[in-house]
């Protein structure tokens, strides 16, 4: 379907507009325990109830002049800003999905009569790619809403961040087939290493629940540095010592490695046991298993990738380095976008905060800033451009499965009735990797 027609990108934006004006009320409500439904829109100073006309996107503020109909004090220009603002980043990505080509695309050789080979861009169609179109809406709705709470007030709600999740996995479960741009389906061991990790990380969240191991500044935590300057001198707290901010990172080791090894080992009694092999590709085959899996490993990916460099981070300066908001953040974002892209997301964010963090530490001497922001604007990049990003770092991707093949390729192939694709010298040990860079070079993932 081409974007020729105008009445698809009015009433796209008008969507938009209509969504930026209720994550109006989940950035101001939201943070603060509010309930999202009740009760309705009113206005701030005076408490009238606002009516229908008055709560039109865009268009409502501009008819009020700003001002309240019944009271006369100003009304903010931030909320007819984000309502135009999430408008035009729905119509501008659709239009950049469905009539530009960008976002998931592969390259086909087709052979033309003569044996010739012709390669052709097949690029998402909206007829059969909506699903992945709604689940990249609502994702921009949730980046813009956690960057505005983010920004005001360092926090990242932990239910947007969940929301966003279950999307993701009821999308890719039940709108994402195999062979669709932009599907996560990574076979049978990648598989069973996603469904074992959540099992590990289920574990390590019921041992500190029934007080088998501590959470990580149980009791206190720093505080930022907004917060330390805003309190009088004789209620500053004492920083806390790196030494302590070391051994409450050594617990958040403990808690990463269980589901870690859950994988690890998961991944080995699937390669090397043709029973349990047997047993478990049928269910990883089928397509709905397989896109929820998919879109799980793409949260535990990508939340685990932040983790492990708060963790680094923090144990190395002696200093909270993020927060665990981030982290959850990213298991958000990598359900819908997939693990490689929650990955290059990540890497690609500090070009942007590294600056603003410069600027900041030597204007105002601060070293703090939110950070959900800048995942935000790497997120919305490799949503477009992550299948040449992919296909650029592909060959050192595949150097490294050929240094894996070499290095720890076993005597026999141990698996039984697996096969991950054509690659040479390949192995089960390796298979995963092998499978991945497939993936990632035919620009499969979104």
């Amino acid at each position: 379907m081409e974007f020729n027609d105008p009445l698809i990108a009015v009433f796209v934006f008008a969507i938009g507009a209509c969504v930026g004006s209720f994550l109006n009320v989940v950035v101001y409500r939201l943070p603060i325990g509010k309930s999202l439904i009740t009760p309705p829109s009113a206005c701030p100073k005076c408490g009238h109830k606002l009516a229908a006309r008055d709560n039109i996107p865009v268009l409502g503020w501009l008819i009020l002049r700003g001002k309240c109909r019944y009271c006369g004090v100003p009304i903010s220009p931030r909320y007819p800003l984000v309502e135009l603002v999430t408008g035009l980043l729905f119509v501008g990505h659709y239009w950049l999905l469905f009539h530009n080509g960008w976002g998931p695309y592969e390259t086909i050789n087709v052979q033309s009569i003569y044996g010739t080979y012709t390669p052709v861009t097949r690029s998402l169609a909206l007829d059969h790619d909506w699903p992945l179109l709604l689940m990249h809406l609502w994702l921009i709705a949730a980046l813009l809403a956690a960057s505005l709470i983010d920004l005001e007030l360092f926090i990242i709600p932990l239910e947007l961040c969940w929301m966003t999740a279950g999307v993701g996995l009821i999308g890719h479960a039940l709108g994402r087939p195999a062979g669709s741009l932009g599907n996560l389906h990574f076979g049978p061991i990648a598989d069973a290493m996603t469904l074992a990790g959540a099992v590990g990380l289920a574990i390590s969240i019921g041992l500190v629940h029934f007080g088998f191991m501590r959470r990580s500044f149980h009791d206190d935590a720093p505080l930022l540095e907004k917060d330390i300057a805003a309190l009088d001198e004789a209620d500053r707290p004492d920083p806390w010592p790196p030494a302590r901010i070391r051994a409450e990172m050594r617990l958040e080791m403990l808690y990463v490695l269980i589901p870690i090894a859950c994988a690890i080992a998961a991944a080995a009694l699937v390669m090397y046991s043709p029973k349990i092999a047997a047993a478990w590709e049928p269910w990883s085959n089928q397509r709905q298993v397989s896109g929820a899996l998919g879109s799980l490993a793409g949260g535990l990916i990508g939340a685990a990738v932040v983790w492990l460099f708060r963790i680094l981070g923090s144990y190395s300066f002696g200093r909270e380095a993020m927060g665990l908001g981030d982290v959850h953040f990213m298991l958000g974002v990598g359900c819908i976008v997939g693990p490689g892209a929650a990955t290059v997301a990540f890497f690609l964010a500090p070009a942007a905060g590294l600056a603003v963090a410069l600027v900041q530490l030597f204007l105002k001497g601060r070293r703090e800033i939110s950070y959900g922001p800048y995942l935000s604007l790497a997120t919305l990049a490799v949503m477009l451009f992550y299948t040449p990003i992919a296909a650029y770092l592909a060959p050192g991707l595949m150097g490294l499965v050929w240094a894996a093949q070499n290095l720890f390729a076993p005597s026999s192939s141990g698996m039984n009735g697996l096969n991950f694709g054509p690659m040479p010298g390949a192995t089960t040990a390796t298979s995963t990797v092998t499978t991945a860079a497939s993936t990632v070079m035919n620009g499969s993932m979104p």
